[in-house]
């Protein structure tokens, strides 16, 4: 079997999306709807009505992610102790729709389905990577030591919090970075081969 580069990729996002998501996230999904018969008009479209991604400007799709924390504090013979973490993820994800798919010729039509499919995969792993953080936040503060008073204890959980939350957006960041050459590639692969076809 002949395996394109396209294939190839949406393997290796699909077992990066394949990480178990936890119950402590919440996942919603929001569509943003394009027309066109061409390439070019969707690509247009794309750049007026896509959701908005900072750094990037336009994007063809993207999560938006919450993390909301939850430590409770248990004082007991003279020491403070964590009783509970727990980290909930709120996640939305906002995917692209056509809204007239009967415009469109079959092969933008294939190359269209193979784009979504990518967008579906690129973000599932952005969540994937927050609700592995969120467990991780989850144990790092559980582990805390007991400190003498609840209030120490409670600032050594928020500063362990941070950092991880801060390591989760440079990871979500070089996730992002190391997909823009992927994607660029499908997008100029795309291309040629419509205008091949034609």
């Amino acid at each position: 079997m002949r395996y394109t580069r396209l294939s190839i990729l949406f393997c290796v996002l699909v077992a990066a999306a394949c990480t178990p998501v936890g119950e402590r996230t919440q996942l919603s999904v929001g569509y943003y709807s394009i027309a066109g018969s061409t390439f070019e008009e969707l690509d247009q479209q794309i750049a007026l009505h896509g959701p908005s991604v900072s750094r990037s400007g336009r994007a063809l799709a993207a999560t938006n992610i919450r993390m909301l924390p939850e430590f409770n504090f248990v004082f007991a013979n003279g020491a403070c102790k964590v009783g509970s973490a727990r980290v909930d993820v709120q996640a939305h994800v906002t995917l692209p729709r056509l809204a007239t798919p009967e415009r469109i010729k079959q092969g933008l039509s294939r190359t269209w389905n193979n784009l979504e499919q990518y967008a579906r995969l690129h973000e599932s792993v952005h969540v994937a990577i927050a609700d592995s953080y969120a467990l991780k936040a989850e144990k790092t503060v559980s582990a805390l030591p007991p400190e003498k008073d609840c209030q120490t204890l409670r600032g050594n959980a928020i500063l362990a919090f941070r950092k991880l939350m801060a390591e989760h957006e440079r990871e979500q960041i070089q996730f992002d970075e190391d997909e823009k050459e992927r994607i660029a590639s499908i997008i100029l692969h795309s291309r040629h081969t419509l205008a091949s076809a034609q």
